[in-house]
């Protein structure tokens, strides 16, 4: 009997260590400055992919969100922090107002060809005031 609950909590941890993985990237904070975005994210084993800046949190089927709402995409790139986070800031600004950002990162794998891309993944959302400052 207790070889079998060991069983069902190595079970469960194992699925909850796979939706993590799942769960990435994940972007750990977005602010303004300058009216420039910046964000801090984390990747997990994944290639950094795309910033976006949209007027809404409305998301398609993929979970990116919806072209119409887009005000500002760019390719991610970033500075490594010692937390082992990324930082990156980008190089056009916004207009004042409020805006939602979210990061994509690529899943790498050896089978991904032009006709069958690398999935991408996105982030979790999070909402930016641009000030005038």
């Amino acid at each position: 009997m207790m070889r079998r609950a060991i069983a069902v909590l190595l079970g469960l941890g194992l699925v909850t260590s796979a939706s993590a993985a799942a769960s990435q990237p994940h972007l750990l904070s977005a602010s303004a400055r300058n009216r420039h975005i910046v964000v801090t994210y984390t990747l997990g084993d994944q290639a950094p992919s795309t910033i976006v800046v949209a007027t809404r949190p409305a998301t398609g089927a993929g979970g990116q969100f919806l072209d119409r709402n887009v005000r500002l995409r760019e390719p991610l790139s970033a500075t490594v922090r010692s937390n082992g986070a990324y930082r990156m800031r980008t190089r056009h600004t916004l207009r004042v107002g409020w805006y939602y950002v979210q990061v994509s990162a690529t899943v790498l794998g050896l089978d991904c060809t032009p006709r069958r891309p690398c999935p991408i993944h996105w982030s979790n959302t999070r909402r930016v005031r641009v000030t005038r400052r």
